[in-house]
């Protein structure tokens, strides 16, 4: 862990970034589909992630209270382990496992394992609710080169690549993002650390003048 926040650019640069928000444009193979993503996070748990294609489009946040998403045009919000999973993805990419302790999260070295051909150390961290997400560090350059979790009911891996210094800290510019069925590879265009983000982009979308109720 600590070669690892070294190599992203220390744990003073890391606890500075309050928000980040990452742009970038998508092909899905097995459709030949093109589409944008968005990732945006903001301390201390808020997570938003939107993909979109023409008509389509699936979106998951957290906005500190509760979890949603939107599928198509179906909007609704996500309880028990779906939501859950979805919080501990916003703890996850605010944190960027510094003070792991403090936070509660429980990590566990697992050996050397292969990704794309080439050796990868594997640790395991497991959330205060029991969830659990799987890390692949280069063990060269000490930073990550996949994610494997359960994210909103749906096995998600995510593998990085062409990693560039922005505002001090490392963030990769390719991802390959496998969700369920669907492979999209992602390269970023766009991306800003401490950038101003307002509570509402994670908020439950009101349509009209009816107030739904934000559940737990």
């Amino acid at each position: 862990m600590e070669q690892y926040i070294k190599a992203e650019g220390g744990a003073k640069a890391l606890a500075k970034v309050n928000t980040l928000t990452v742009e970038g444009a998508f092909t899905n193979g097995a459709y030949g589909k093109a589409g944008t993503y968005t990732l945006i996070t903001k301390m201390s748990n808020r997570y938003y992630v939107e993909l979109v294609a023409g008509d389509q489009i699936l979106i998951e946040a957290y906005n500190g209270k509760s979890a949603w998403h939107q599928k198509g045009g179906e909007i609704a919000t996500l309880l028990g382990a779906e939501g859950m999973q979805l919080e501990a993805a916003g703890q996850y990419y605010n944190t960027r496992l510094v003070n792991a302790k403090k936070n509660k999260l429980g990590l566990a070295f697992l050996g050397t394992t292969q990704v794309r051909g080439k050796d990868a150390l594997q640790v395991e961290v497991t959330n205060p609710a029991g969830l659990k997400r799987e890390i692949f560090f280069d063990p060269r350059t000490h930073l990550i080169v996949k994610e494997a979790a359960m994210t909103g009911g749906v096995d998600e891996q995510m593998l990085y690549d062409d990693y560039r210094t922005q505002d001090g800290v490392k963030l990769p510019f390719k991802i390959e993002l496998h969700r369920g069925d669907e492979v999209y590879h992602i390269v970023v265009t766009r991306a800003v650390v401490n950038g101003n983000v307002g509570e509402r982009v994670f908020d439950f979308p009101k349509k009209s003048q009816v107030q739904l109720l934000d559940l737990k």
